[in-house]
């Protein structure tokens, strides 16, 4: 069984890594366990905890969100995975995976609308809502970061306040499944394929 680390910034990514990537992994022979970092992510804050997380495992990940990272200067989503590679050291760098979620995990639930709608008990004019974003943006992971549209912000919009994101998050990418979010997030499916992969290389 491979041992994979995830590091996470909060309860969603956490209860979503439990109630969703895990038993999924669990299918490739991975066992995987949440690092939970219960407040802001940095690099600066990473570089004290990736060295002595990467070593407690066979692989380290990490789920966070672009839009939450801290003093992230001009890093575009890739430039800062490449960035968390080069806080540890060389020999540890194979076993590191960094994914930063574009822009934030909320974006997974713009692909499934319904599923969300449903989960929120909203209306179709909400769902009409939620489609339009996508629409006007082109795909769910292009939603946007600033404060006013990004996807939990948008959420909030919609449905009036009454999006709760550790509550409806990973309860809604569990009701509409993986593959679902998958077909719809090119970026999170290549995170998702590449762990997949791990079970065959311990």
């Amino acid at each position: 069984m491979c041992r994979l680390g995830i590091c996470v910034e909060g309860m969603t990514e956490r209860i979503f890594v439990r109630d969703v990537l895990g038993p999924h992994l669990a299918g490739f022979g991975i066992w995987a366990h949440t690092l939970d970092l219960r407040g802001s992510v940095s690099l600066d804050r990473l570089a004290v905890v990736l060295p002595e997380a990467v070593a407690n495992f066979d692989f380290l990940s990490t789920l966070f969100d672009y839009y939450g990272f801290k003093r992230r200067g001009h890093h575009t989503v890739d430039t800062l995975e490449a960035a968390m590679l080069g806080l540890v050291s060389e020999p540890s760098r194979p076993r590191l995976l960094p994914y930063v979620q574009r822009y934030e995990f909320e974006a997974l639930l713009f692909a499934v609308p319904e599923e969300t709608v449903a989960a929120v008990r909203a209306s179709s004019a909400e769902l009409l809502a939620m489609q339009a974003a996508v629409k006007a943006c082109g795909e769910p992971e292009a939603i946007n970061d600033s404060p006013q549209t990004s996807p939990s912000h948008r959420l909030q919009q919609i449905f009036s306040g009454r999006f709760n994101k550790p509550t409806h998050g990973p309860a809604i990418v569990a009701a509409a499944g993986l593959p679902a979010i998958r077909a719809e997030c090119p970026r999170f499916d290549a995170w998702v394929t590449r762990l997949e992969s791990l079970g065959s290389q311990v």
